[in-house]
C-alpha cells in the first residue's frame, strides 16, 4: 500500500482519496484480526479521514463522508 503525505492528500482526486481510505481501513482490519500492530496505519487513517472530511465542508455537505473505526 502507498503512503501519501498531506500535501499529496489534498492534490488526489475524490475517487482515488475515496480508495485510499479503503484500502487503509480494511488494512487496520486485516492487521487487527491478526494481531499485528496498526498504529502506523491509524495515523496515516486519520490524515486521510481528515482530507475528506475537510473536502466535505468544502463542499457544503452536512453529514460526515465516514465514521472513525471503532476499538
Amino acid at each position: 500500500m502507498n503512503s501519501y503525505s498531506s500535501e499529496q492528500l489534498s492534490k488526489v482526486s475524490n475517487e482515488l482519496l475515496r480508495k485510499e481510505f479503503l484500502n487503509v481501513r480494511a488494512s487496520i482490519n486485516i492487521s487487527k484480526k491478526n494481531k499485528i500492530d496498526t498504529v502506523e496505519l491509524e495515523i496515516y487513517y486519520c490524515y486521510v479521514i481528515r482530507e475528506l472530511n475537510s473536502r466535505e465542508s468544502l463542499g457544503g455537505k452536512k453529514r460526515k463522508l465516514v465514521q472513525p473505526i471503532k476499538k
